[in-house]
Formats: structure tokens, C-alpha cells, sequence
């Protein structure tokens, strides 16, 4: 009966959180994928990056679910067991909740095991491939940015650029006039350029250029007749394109190699919120039995609010706490940890007042 017992209960609890999981990732998914279609739409991404940037950020995303819906999956599947009464029948077999921890905890610890993996060493390189990627799209997309058919300002002012038309792929533009403004404190007359079409280029050191392809530049100052007039083949600008976006090096692209030998608040709080992944595993399966039990009157999902609220928090304080700590509030050597042992505390409070209750009932009985 043990072993059949715990196939039971691991079936349930894995087809409760596989489905919450699947629900999960669909509506973060479709709501990434509206914000780059967006992005596309503004021309502000190519749309051919769109559907792989999607499937490295919900990658990512997932990592930081699946803690999340499995204790939901459990208590899911708990909650149907008392609506059914079989858990008054496992009762009534000395099935207690402690038994019932065996096969979850043991579920709980591989995919603990799992996420200490991914969240260690698999998502730091996706985070980081997905900045690049995003970077680089960007870096095509941005010559787009000007728009055609309209005068843009560049740099406060000091660079006015118009374009007649873009090339279908919206790499190249046509026809082109700039005017770039006297620069008094380098002693530059101002300049107007003319050109028949021109494209982006980034060189080896990262500067980023307009480079001009057939066209004639002017300069002198208006009614002055001291002007220069100077025909090219090609011709470099070198300007900040409007939505520009520098590739930051964010914590979560950081390896985790880099993290255990820095002594930086940064990155130990990075490091203790990538070691709260596995741990919140454990710690979620610990609180769900016993915010699983409730009434066999009540609805199918009654059981589910409660849990859900109490796990948003837990998580919501989660991210308080890595703000305090970042901040200075907290100090590192008690960083995250403290959240962790409130729900733990709350579960363990929960299970002696439930057998405080059952007591009380057999002795009145």
C-alpha cells in the first residue's frame, strides 16, 4: 500500500503542477510575445528575432515559476483528495500528514536538485544570451528609428537628419540631407551633407556610424563666402542613433563562478536569489499539505485562493528583502534567509494545531 500510496500521490501532485505550469508559461509567453510584436511593429525589432527572444526569455522565466506551480499542483491535488474524502479514508488508514510529506519531500528534493542547476549555471548564459541577442536586434533595428519622410533631431539638436525613403528591410536609406550645427568650441563651421543612401555601421571598438554613399558635403557658414564643397564615395558620421541602448552587464547574466568570489552587496544578494530558487522548492512543499486541507463542501479550487495568496507574498517578500539587503538595510550575512524561515514557521505552526485540533476531537469523542 506504501508504494502505491506514493505513486499516487506523486501522479497527482505532477499533473497539478505540469498543467498549472503550462497555464503559467502560456500567459507569460503571450505577454512577451505582444510586447515584442509591439517592439516590431515600431520597427524597433527585425521580426525575425522575435519568436527566438521569446523562447529565451520564457525560458528563463520558467526557472523562477516552477517553484511557484508545484506547490500550487499540490495543492491542487491535496485539495481534490479532501473534497473526495479520500483523505478522510487515509485517515482513518493512520495516513497522517507526515506520511504524506514522504513522496512530495522526495519529489521537492530532485526538483531542488534540478533548479540548483538551472539557476546556477543554465540561466546566467541564457540571460546573457538573450541580452546580446535583444542588443543586437536592436543595433539592426535602429537605422529604422529615424523614420523616413521626416525631419529628426539627433544629439540635443546639433544634427538634423532627414531621409526620402528606407529599403524594404528597413537597413538603408535613401536620398538623405543632414545639417549638422557650428560647433563654436571646436572652432567647426556648420556643415550640410547630401548623399544617396546610407547605412549603419558599428567599427571594432564599438563607436556606431552613418556611413554616406555618393553625395557631396558642404560647409561654411550662410552668406559667408568662405565655404568648402567636397565630393565623396563614402562618408562616415559618427552619431548616436535615437533608442540606443548601451549592453549592460546585468546581475543575472553574471556567472555564478564570478559571484562566489566577489565580495561586492550586489553580487551576494544575486547569489543568495539564485540559491532561493531550489530552496523555495522546499520550503513551498513544506506549506502546501497543510494549506491543502480544507472542507468537502467546499468548491473544487477553494482551497487554491488561500494558497495562492500566501505564496505571492512569500514571493513578493522575497523581492523586498533582496531591495533591503541591496540597499544596506539588511546585512549580507542575513540577506534572504529570514524569508525563508517565515514560511517554514508557518508550516510547522499549521501541522501541530491541526493535530492539536485531531486530539481534541478524539478526546471529546
Amino acid at each position: 500500500m506504501v508504494k502505491i500510496l506514493d505513486r499516487y500521490l506523486l501522479r497527482e501532485a505532477l499533473r497539478g503542477w505540469l498543467a498549472i505550469t503550462l497555464i503559467l508559461w502560456l500567459i507569460l509567453a503571450s505577454n512577451r510575445l505582444v510586447r515584442y510584436l509591439a517592439q516590431a511593429a515600431a520597427g524597433e525589432l527585425p521580426a525575425d528575432v522575435v519568436f527566438v527572444l521569446l523562447g529565451v526569455k520564457t525560458a528563463w522565466f520558467l526557472v523562477y515559476v516552477m517553484p511557484f506551480s508545484l506547490a500550487l499542483g499540490i495543492v491542487m491535488a491535496l485539495g481534490r483528495m479532501y473534497r473526495d474524502n479520500e483523505m478522510t479514508v487515509l485517515s482513518a488508514c493512520a495516513v497522517g500528514p507526515w506520511r504524506i510529506y514522504k513522496p512530495l519531500l522526495g519529489m521537492g528534493v530532485v526538483i531542488a536538485l534540478l533548479l540548483v542547476w538551472l539557476a546556477l549555471f543554465v540561466t546566467p548564459g541564457i540571460a546573457a544570451y538573450g541580452a546580446r541577442l535583444e542588443k543586437l536586434a536592436q543595433e539592426e533595428a535602429d537605422v529604422s528609428l529615424l523614420g523616413a519622410g521626416r525631419f529628426n533631431e539627433i544629439s540635443g539638436g546639433d544634427l538634423t537628419f532627414y531621409s526620402e525613403r528606407l529599403s524594404d528591410d528597413k537597413k538603408n536609406m535613401h536620398n538623405l540631407f543632414v545639417y549638422v550645427r557650428e560647433d563654436t568650441r571646436r572652432g567647426k563651421a556648420p556643415q550640410v551633407m547630401v548623399a544617396e543612401s546610407a547605412s549603419r555601421m558599428i567599427n571594432e571598438t564599438g563607436d556606431e556610424y552613418v556611413v554616406f554613399v555618393d553625395g557631396y558635403r558642404y560647409e561654411g557658414r550662410p552668406g559667408d563666402a568662405e565655404y568648402r564643397i567636397m565630393q565623396f564615395k563614402r562618408q562616415g558620421v559618427l552619431i548616436e542613433l535615437p533608442g540606443k541602448t548601451e549592453l549592460v552587464a546585468k546581475r543575472d547574466a553574471v556567472p555564478t563562478a564570478q559571484l562566489l568570489t566577489s565580495n561586492d552587496r550586489s553580487d551576494i544578494v544575486e547569489l543568495q536569489w539564485r540559491l532561493s530558487v531550489p530552496v523555495s522548492v522546499m520550503v513551498l512543499v513544506l506549506l502546501s499539505v497543510p494549506l491543502s486541507r480544507m472542507s468537502p463542501r467546499k468548491g473544487r479550487f477553494g482551497g487554491l485562493a488561500m494558497a495562492f495568496l500566501v505564496f505571492v507574498v512569500y514571493y513578493n517578500l522575497l523581492g523586498t528583502a533582496k531591495v533591503w539587503v541591496e540597499q544596506g538595510a539588511i546585512p549580507t550575512s542575513i540577506g534572504l534567509w529570514w524569508v525563508h524561515l517565515l514560511p517554514a514557521g508557518l508550516a510547522f505552526a499549521l501541522l501541530v494545531n491541526s493535530n492539536k485540533l485531531a486530539y481534541w476531537l478524539r478526546r471529546r469523542a
